[in-house]
């Protein structure tokens, strides 16, 4: 695949996050950031900014991660570009206008230079940001959309949603974002082509890994048009995880030489990190993504050690019966119910 014009952005410590709870060891985070300037990685997303308090490790409460020991790194010369990810129901607390000072004042005490802000937004609440995304811009930030659960949205819904990013200015790029693992070839393609046709911005593909889709998507959506392309290091990232950095730069021309500083982070870090936390494609999460379910309920049954498979199964059918595209804790104790009756 022809790289010129593509932008690939990793975002392991984001994604990741959700199985580590934004845990990570210095060390991998060092050795992380030292090799992506050599690789074909251009933006690094860092973790969350958030408005609300919460119990999540420093790179879910940015800029508690970052440290100065991650610019000292860094190799001297560098291009990487930073960003960082804030959800969009986070943005419900403080004033719209007021979001870009007030992100910029919690980011000022970091050591790294955030110059993107990732919003992540359900298709159907893009309109409700818009005041948020304005204030982001006059602070100085280059803003991308993630357009979450987009795969759920009819063609009208879908023609809103397009509406509203069209009638939001200047982005840096507006993503569809697979969610909830559901997303098939041909569907990815149709979207991509949608946002690429009805709004300026460049698009973007952040897909999971549910059916085994995540690579296959990634490549399908830059050859419908899209231009920014997500990745995590060795697919680790929520549910099934994502598309794999080391596979995605293999596909877009990275030779063995370039790639053996990521392979080597790969093996001293990230294997120990999935014999631990088990992320990655499965039959449940196949099924989840066929569904609609969100990943989350997945991760809750994998973590119920006693429950047998046709408990897991049964668990998983109620939720898909129950249209769970949406985590909930109540419904989580229906479907165990539900199972062990």
């Amino acid at each position: 695949m022809d790289r010129n014009g593509l932008t690939v952005l990793d975002c392991t410590l984001r994604d990741g996050g959700y199985y580590s709870n934004w845990n990570f060891d210095t060390a991998l985070v060092e050795e992380y950031l030292a090799a992506c300037p050599g690789l074909g990685i251009d933006v690094v997303e860092l973790g969350y900014v958030r408005f609300k308090e919460g119990h999540f490790g420093p790179y879910g409460q940015l800029p508690a991660g970052l440290t100065p020991n991650l610019r000292e790194a860094l190799p001297a010369g560098h291009r990487l570009r930073f960003a960082v990810m804030v959800d969009g129901t986070d943005l419900a607390g403080p004033p719209a206008g007021e979001v870009g000072r007030l992100l910029a004042e919690k980011l000022a005490p970091g050591s790294l230079p955030v110059e993107m802000v990732r919003v992540a937004v359900r298709y159907d609440r893009v309109a409700g940001v818009t005041e948020a995304v304005a204030s982001l811009r006059e602070a100085g930030y280059a803003v991308c959309l993630n357009l979450m659960q987009i795969d759920l949205a009819t063609a009208e819904q879908a023609d809103t949603c397009l509406a509203a990013v069209a009638a939001m200015g200047p982005l840096e790029a507006v993503y569809i974002a697979d969610s909830l693992g559901s997303l098939r070839p041909e569907r990815t393609a149709e979207l991509v082509r949608a946002f690429r046709d009805g709004q300026s911005a460049p698009v973007g593909i952040h897909a999971h890994d549910n059916q085994g889709f995540a690579l296959h998507n990634t490549v399908i959506a830059a050859e419908a048009g899209a231009t920014w392309l997500d990745g995590t290091v060795h697919g680790m990232g929520r549910g099934a995880g994502n598309t794999r950095t080391e596979q995605l730069l293999a596909v877009l021309g990275d030779g063995p030489e370039r790639l053996q500083p990521l392979m080597d982070l790969v093996v001293r870090h990230f294997h120990p990190l999935m014999d631990k936390y088990r992320w990655g494609p499965s039959g449940l999460y196949a099924i989840a993504g066929m569904r609609d379910v969100h990943p989350t309920y997945v991760q809750r049954i994998e973590e119920h050690t006693a429950l047998a498979a046709d408990e897991k199964l049964s668990a998983l059918g109620f939720l898909g019966d129950a249209s769970a595209s949406a985590f909930s804790t109540d419904v989580f104790d229906e479907a165990l119910a539900h199972a062990s009756a």
